[in-house]
């Protein structure tokens, strides 16, 4: 069978209340940012050091509030809805695994850069992360942003928005019409980070930024429904983040300028 055969397939059951599914989906989603500034205020108040004067406490602090944010809401998930371990799709990566992780990147990085020269072209303007403010000031964090972007980020936000939310919508919806729910709750919790000072007097930048993390979303969602392996998809989604950091840390400082200019980040 085909992939879009694969990935068209209908339900096996169709939901009497699709938008009750989809409200479901999206309050989790919500859910792991609001309990990520949660747990940001408490271990701001704990440790009392300005997070924005002080960019190495800043990164240490929000990384593991987004730790704890994501595996709150994981584990209240899991324990409000009885869903045992084993939905979790938790396998050591194949040699098939592996060829998705090498195509993945390899798309990723092309939709990456014909967006970007289509993006110039037309003069279409986008915000990078808010971590470039961080990391501006301060390169040599970049450096600490790679393993965290491997151990962390990609394997958390995938556990969340594709183990939990994606394949919790494949019983209602079709595996398509699953990545791109799911890849539209993604791209919107990144509403922060790409939100920039002037979002309410020009959202269209931040718009156009969440509108390409939508794009690539998508490809991470099929490759996790392709291989059923969280691992394969947090690998590939953390490499990719640690790329970016990479080229960006490149761009800052030396004199060599890389085509990947701007933080495009998960």
């Amino acid at each position: 069978m085909s992939l879009l055969s694969n990935l068209l397939t209908p339900p096996q059951q169709k939901s009497k209340q699709p938008l009750k599914e989809i409200f479901f989906a999206t309050l989790i989603g919500i859910s792991g940012l609001i309990a990520i500034a949660f747990w940001s205020v408490i271990f701001v108040l704990i440790v009392g050091v300005d997070i924005l004067t002080d960019p190495l406490w800043g990164l240490l602090l929000t990384s593991l509030a987004f730790c704890m944010g994501i595996l709150t809401i994981f584990l209240f998930y899991m324990r409000r809805t009885n869903t045992p371990f084993t939905f979790l799709d938790i396998n050591f990566p194949t040699w098939r695994d592996v060829f998705y992780i090498i195509s993945g990147l390899i798309t990723l990085f092309s939709i990456l850069l014909i967006i970007g020269i289509l993006f110039t072209y037309f003069g279409v303007e986008t915000t990078s992360h808010s971590v470039e403010n961080i990391v501006s000031s301060s390169p040599e964090l970049i450096l600490l942003l790679i393993p965290i972007s491997l151990l962390l980020v990609g394997p958390l936000e995938e556990l969340l928005y594709r183990n939990i939310i994606q394949k919790s919508l494949y019983s209602s919806f079709s595996p398509i019409g699953s990545i791109f729910i799911s890849s539209i709750i993604f791209s919107a919790v990144h509403i922060s980070a790409y939100a920039g000072d002037s979002l309410f007097q020009n959202p269209l930048p931040a718009l156009n930024a969440l509108a390409v993390i939508f794009i690539l979303s998508v490809i991470i969602g099929i490759v996790y429904y392709q291989t059923k392996n969280i691992v394969t998809a947090a690998l590939l989604h953390g490499i990719y983040d640690s790329i970016i950091f990479a080229v960006f840390y490149i761009n800052i400082t030396t004199d060599i300028t890389a085509t990947i200019s701007s933080l495009l980040l998960f």
